[in-house]
Parts: C-alpha cells; structure tokens; sequence
C-alpha cells in the first residue's frame, strides 16, 4: 500500500472517529439534562467534566506515545503499527462505553437522587455533588477521546518534513468529522433512532474504525528512509584560553545537504568593557524568562480561553435573535467547527513554509480580537442583518437567514482561531531554525507528547473560559464588555509573541497602529443592549439584565398599556387581554376544581402573575419553581398584577430547574401546574414527555390536580396531537381547554369533568376575585372545549413523546391548529350559552 494511502485512511479513520465523538457529546449532554437539569450549573457541571476528561486523556496518552520514536528507521514500522493497535483499542473502550451508557447513567440518576433526598445538602455540595458524578460519568470514555489526537499526531507527524501541514490536516479532519456529527446528531439521528439508538450507532462506527486500524496495522508499510549526507564539520581553529568567543549554530537542510552557520561576536573593547557580550547576556536573559515554545503552551491555554469564552458570549447574543435556542446554539457550533476545521487546514498548508511562527501566532491572536470587535457592530445590527437574506417567511427561511448570519459575524474569527493549531503545534514541536527569536530546537522525544501537552492545556483554558464567561464575566459585566474583555486578551497575547520575535521599531509601529483603530472602534460601538426585535419601534425599556442563565428585558407600552417580558429575545409575560386571561386560569382554574388544597407547586414562575392568582385562593402553601432568576427580579415591576406575591406569606420561590426539582422531591401536592415557556425550547422540552407527566403524577396527592399551559404558536400540528396523546396516557382524565389567541390548557383530574361541576364553577366566579381576573362575561364552560372522549378522538393518531427521542419542530402551523380546534370551540360556547 502507499504512503499517501495510508495517511488517505488514517485521515478517513479519524473523521469518523470526530464524527461519532460529537453524537456522543450530544447524547450525554441530552441524558444528563434529563438527571442533572437544564440550569446553567448542571452544565457547566457536564461541560466541566467532559472537558477535563479530554485534558487528561491528551496529556497521559501523549506521554505514552513518548516510549514508542520513530526516529529509527529500522523500528519505524513496529511503532506505527503500536500505534494503530493503541489508537484501535481507545476506540473499542469508548465503544464499550457508548453501549454501556443507558444503564450507567440510570444509575447515576438514582445515587443523585438519593443523595439528594438523603442528604438535602445545601446548594454549594449539591452544585459539588452534580460536578463529582458527571465527572464520574464522563471522564472515563472522554479521557480515552483525549489521547486519539497525540496518537494519530505521533503516527503521522513524527518525521519533521511537513509537519505543521500533516498536523494540521488531522486537525481539520477531525473538526469537519465533528461538524457531520453535531448536525446529523441533533436533527436527524435524535429524532429517528432515539438517544441510545444514537449512541449504539456512534458505538459501532468507532468498533468498525477500529477494526480497520487493526487491518492497517497489520498491512502498514514504510517508505525506506535515505540518511541525508552529512557535511563534514568546520574545521576547528584552537584559540587561546583567554580568548571569549560566543558561537551559535543553526542548521538547515536544504537539497540533502547541512548547512552550517557560525556568527562569532566581536570584541569591542573600551576600557576593558566587552559590550558585545553584554547585549548578548542581556537577550539570554530575557529569552530565559519565557522562551518561544513556553510562549506557545501558555498563548494557546489563553487562546482557548478566549476562543470558548466568545464561544459562550456569541450563543447568548444569537440565541436572542434566534427562533429557537436549541437552533441557535446548533448554528453556533455548526458554524464555529467549520471555522477552525478550514483554518487549521487552510493554515496547516503554509506553515512549514514560514520563516517566522511565532510572530505569525502573534499576529493571528490580533486578528482574532479586531475581528471580535466588528462581530459587536454586526450583533448591533442583527435584525437588519437577518432581513437582508430572506423576508423569514417560514421558519426554514428563518433558520437559513440566521445560519447565514452567524457566518457572515463568526466565519473569519473563527478560520483564524482553527490557523492557531498548526502554527502552534509547528512551534512547540519544531521550531523553524530560520526564526530568530528560536534558540534551540526542542528535543525529540516524541510529537505526540508535545502534542498531547499542547491540547491538554488548550482544552483546560478552554473549560476555564466557557465557566468564567458564563458563571463571572456576562452577569457582572455583560455580553459586550466580556467580548471586550477577551479582545483585550487576545491583543495582549499578540503583541507579546510579535514583540518577542521581532522587537523592531517597525513591528511597534504596527502595533500602535492596531490598538489606536481598535481603541476608536470601541469608542464608537453601539450600547450593548440586545433586545431581539425587528420591528422598527421600540418601546420603553425599564429592566435589562444580562443573568446566568439568560438575557431578561421589561418593557412597557403605553397604547396600548402593557408590559411585555423578553427572555434571550422572546416575549415570555405580556399583559395583553388574552395572555392575562390565560395566566389567571392558570392560577384560578386548580384552585376552584380543588377548593380544599392545603399545598401547591407551580413549575416556572415567570413573573407571578398565576402564583398572584393562585394566592387569592385559601392556600396555606404555595412554592414555585423558575430556572431564570432574573424573571424573579423583575417580577417587581408586575406588582400589581401579580399582586405582590413574592411578599405574601406562605409563598415561597426556588431557583432550580422545575423537572429536576421533582426528581429529587419527595413531597406531594395538591396541585401542580406547568407553565414553561414552549415545548421547542431548549429549557421546557423535557416537560412535554411520558415520563415527564408520570412523574407529576407520581408527586400528586389523592385527588390532584394538575395543570399545563400548551401554547402553539411555532407548533407543528403534529407534535400538538402527540403532546396531547402524551399527557393522556398518564392521566385518562383529561380536558382541554382553550382561552383564546394560542392559548390552550389541558387539565388532569382525578374524575372525569361533568357538566353541572363545570356551571357550578361558574357560579362561584360571579362577584368574586377570580371572576373579576377571568372576566364575569365569559364562562369557563365556554373555555372547556374537550372532554376526555373527545381528547381521545382529537389525539388518536398521535404518538408517545419519550425522552429518549423527544423533538419538537417549530413550524408555522397556526392557523390549521386553529382549524382544528374551532368546531370544537363552537360547539362549547353554544353549549355555555344554552346554560
């Protein structure tokens, strides 16, 4: 077999090897939502965990490949082959673990939940606890998809010739592996084959990549390996002891034959000084503060740092002008990953040909943050930039416009991050001798080490960055200053790697250039507020804060008067006639059914306008649950129609994901109700399921109630019979109901709903504070418009919503959803008003 097709499977190999990485980290990101949350700490939890396990895999399997060289021809078959069989055997472990998943994982949900039933620690050791059994979780099959990159970069690399271009190739062939993965993962196999069907999937291509790496060991041929002539040395000449001489040496291969320079300082001597000498100790002493290849390992920690860290910043700007969250951030990650795959390998290309890496690792880091800053001007502008490539029709339209979008913002910073790694590898594994700012080549001991080493601290200051982004820079600080922030970052590790391989005046010259257009492009930015709209109006904007887990913006409108409440762009609490009409029902609704409740749980709070409603209601106990805690705070400015809960006594609120919080609860209600934003969402989806609903059935007490508010607005048809479908096979009891605009309900109940209750319900209504809020005019035996039977035939096609492959389309069904329900809407206020 030939040398280029080897490399032609090997390269092959680790793209498959990239694509199945990335259906694993979209799978166990999916299930451990499901038994850790969906809050930013559950994720940071996982993100930490599974970034950890890379760390560690790329440095320890980096040393490992340290005993295997290939610097002796004679050994430089056996060692490839060790390789591949090494290379195989990460996979099959990694395989091993993909089939091992579902009943590892249900496991580690049933010991979280003991803990925390058991222990009920307080939320710093339950945050700890989550970290220590995700870590658990995911650091055994994450650390041996740590070492498949030192390994391959040690089996293809290990010869200088090209080097920088063979490291970067497998670079970029691995991210573009990842890009196929994330999107075939998240739309395609998620959907079809399930969760695990997904992972049994990536399990049996990483058995099948690993049975070829067998193959290929076993066939691996090498090319025979021509020692280059060795000039002879240059002749020495004694000189005196006295005499102090400095010689430094490079040599160059150039047509087989070695090159060899010697510069001997000249003495210069007034009074017995020798200045030479001194300038010459004075450089020493600097370049042994940090030398060039120190430089690489540190700058490219920080650049991961950064690179994560704008990666975290750009999800929650985009997310508030996108449709969907799960989207945007797919778009994102879709967008970053073919960013650094067609750098690295755009990159990979010119590196071995440069005369200067380090100052071009400098100038790269530059580029980097200028273009972070015109990425602000473009987020300032986003509305209008969506607009100018489609009219957003349909949300396919929308989706395309806003993949467009992130790449015309994204698609240069990003290139320019993916050049780092071949730049920075070809540094730190062998500098270019014709860089002066290089002293000494490194040793040879192994690329894979090296590499591993680079990756190691890479992936650590990447983590680093995402937690400190999300966690510390964007609450303090904001979406804009944290990008400023990592501009700056990037800028400083710029100037530091230019200056240090050419600290001529002329490259100073440049860089004063670069901070004063960078300094007056700043200036001019546009106040970072991002508020989602695309309309031309704007109303009045009373509470903006950029939280944890989302972006929160209050407005008010004063014809016609309201307030409308903006989550990460999207209007979650406006108090228009028919969204106040659903909150009350929401809050009403149970507590008239249920008139003896001594406790409630409300799941999403939002800003209290149904816990308002709730608390008019005799109930001694009333807690709420909301993942967003800026939703709480700015719940003050809906004082009055929330009637002030949060200071009523009895009414306590929690800031934990709702399903999550039922999983470790042991208490039982009796009244629960659910009113998370939309089941396309990223946050609610996993509260539109079978095991969902069985779970709130398992927390009710004898004769609950509970409630769910089920918006269509974005819904499919589709997935609206399956929601209802869904919710009917945990509770045969079911009604649905329906308010008006998209608004409708379904209620679970422990008998069936009877004519005359529904006519005393109303009767109670009149002259009553909850009248007043549903309004006396319109009965609720005209908001009741299925009974359970009718339920059942409405839904009878639909099918079970599972987690294991729970997918909600947004779609623009509307208007047939509307269809569907009118006959059904009719027939109920006829019927009411009969009565």
């Amino acid at each position: 077999m030939k040398q280029a097709q080897q490399t032609g499977l090997v390269l092959a190999i680790f793209f498959v090897s990239g694509a199945s990485g990335l259906i694993y980290e979209v799978a166990w990101f999916r299930l451990l939502s499901l038994s850790f949350g969906v809050s930013v700490y559950a994720a940071s939890a996982v993100l930490t965990a599974f970034m950890g396990g890379l760390a560690l895999g790329s440095w320890v399997f980096g040393k490992i490949t340290a005993h295997w060289q290939q610097n002796d021809p004679s050994k430089r078959r056996s060692t490839a082959a060790s390789l591949l069989r090494l290379f195989a055997l990460i996979e099959i472990g990694v395989a091993l673990f993909a089939f091992a998943t579902p009943p590892l994982f249900a496991g580690l949900t049933s010991l979280y939940v003991w803990i925390a039933r058991e222990a009920r620690p307080d939320p710093f050791v339950y945050n700890a606890v989550r970290t220590a059994l995700a870590t658990l979780a995911l650091v055994p099959p994450t650390f041996l998809m740590g070492g498949t990159l030192p390994v391959l970069a040690h089996l293809l690399a290990a010869q200088e010739q090209d080097r920088g271009q063979r490291l970067g190739l497998l670079y970029a062939i691995n991210t573009f592996g990842g890009v196929l993965g994330a999107l075939t993962a998240g739309l395609l196999l998620i959907p079809s084959l399930g969760v695990n069907g997904s992972l049994y999937l990536g399990g049996a291509l990483d058995l099948a990549i690993a049975g070829l790496s067998f193959w290929l060991a076993r066939h691996w041929q090498t090319e025979r390996d021509v020692p280059a002539p060795v000039a002879p040395p240059a002749p020495s000449q004694p000189a005196p002891q006295s005499r102090r001489t400095t010689r430094t040496a490079s040599a160059r291969a150039s047509g087989g034959r070695t090159i060899v320079t010697t510069n001997i300082s000249m003495r210069l001597a007034h009074n017995g000084a020798v200045p030479g000498l001194q300038i010459q100790s004075a450089v020493n002493r600097s370049a042994s503060i940090l030398k060039p290849t120190q430089l690489a390992l540190i700058g490219y920690a920080l650049s991961g740092f950064a690179a994560l860290g704008y990666q975290v910043v750009w999800t929650r700007t985009l997310a508030i002008f996108s449709l969907n969250a799960v989207y945007s951030f797919t778009i994102m990650l879709v967008t970053f990953l073919i960013g650094l795959a067609a750098g690295s390998a755009w990159m990979g290309r010119r590196i071995d040909r440069h005369p200067q890496p380090l100052a071009l690792f400098g100038w790269l880091q530059i580029g980097i943050g200028m273009c972070a800053v015109i990425a602000l001007y473009a987020f300032a502008r986003m509305p209008t930039l969506l607009d100018m490539f489609t009219a957003r029709t349909s949300f396919l339209a929308s989706l395309w416009a806003e993949f467009f979008a992130a790449a015309v913002i994204m698609i240069v910073p990003t290139i320019l991050m993916g050049a780092v790694f071949p730049v920075v590898a070809r540094l730190y594994t062998a500098p270019s001798p014709t860089d002066a700012s290089v002293a000494t080549v490194p040793d040879q001991k192994g690329v894979g080490s090296r590499i591993g080493r680079l990756y190691a601290l890479n992936t650590v200051g990447a983590t680093l960055g995402a937690c400190m982004a999300g966690f510390v820079f964007i609450p303090l600080i904001g979406l804009q200053r944290s990008s400023l922030l990592l501009v700056a970052l990037n800028l400083i590790i710029g100037a530091v790697a230019v200056l240090m391989a050419s600290p001529a005046s002329g490259e100073r010259l440049r860089l004063a250039g670069v901070a004063g257009a960078t300094m007056l492009a700043v200036a001019l930015l546009p106040p970072g507020v991002y508020l989602g709209f695309r309309e031309g109006v704007i109303p009045e904007l009373v509470y903006y804060r950029e939280g944890v887990d989302a972006t929160v913006a209050v407005f008010k409108v004063k014809y016609p008067p309201l307030k409308m409440s903006f989550v990460n762009g999207r209007s979650e609490v406006p108090t228009d006639k028919h969204s106040m009409r659903a909150f009350h029902l929401l809050g009403h609704l149970p507590a008239l059914i249920r008139p003896d409740a001594h406790n409630a749980l409300m799941i999403s709070f939002g800003n209290g306008i149904a816990s308002g409603a709730m608390a008019t209601h005799p109930i001694p106990r009333i807690h709420a649950v909301e993942l967003v805690a800026e939703q709480v705070e700015a719940a003050r400015l809906y004082e009055v129609e929330n009637r002030g809960v949060l200071d009523r006594s009895g009414f306590q609120i929690t800031i934990e994901d709702g399903r999550n919080y039922l999983l470790r609860s042991t208490e039982r209600y009796d009244i629960i109700t659910a009113d998370a934003t939309h089941p396309i969402n990223s946050s609610s989806w996993a509260l539109f399921t079978q095991e969902f609903y069985t779970m709130v059935r398992d927390h009710l007490a004898d004769n609950g109630v509970f409630i769910q508010w089920l918006p269509f607005h974005d819904l499919s048809e589709r997935d609206y019979r399956d929601i209802i479908h869904t919710f009917q096979s945990v509770f045969p009891h079911t009604t649905l109901w329906y308010t008006g605009a998209t608004h409708s309900f379904l209620v679970a109940t422990p008998y069936p709903l009877t004519r005359d209750q529904i006519l005393a319900l109303d009767a109670q209504l009149r002259g009553s504070a909850a009248g007043a809020d549903l309004g006396d005019s319109r009965l609720l035996a005209a908001d009741l418009i299925m009974h359970a039977d009718e339920v059942a035939a409405f839904a009878a096609h639909g099918r079970i919503v599972h987690d294991d492959r729970a997918f909600f389309i947004p779609a623009m069904d509307r208007d047939r959803i509307l269809a569907a329900l009118e006959p059904y809407a009719r027939a109920a206020a006829r019927e009411a008003g009969g009565s």
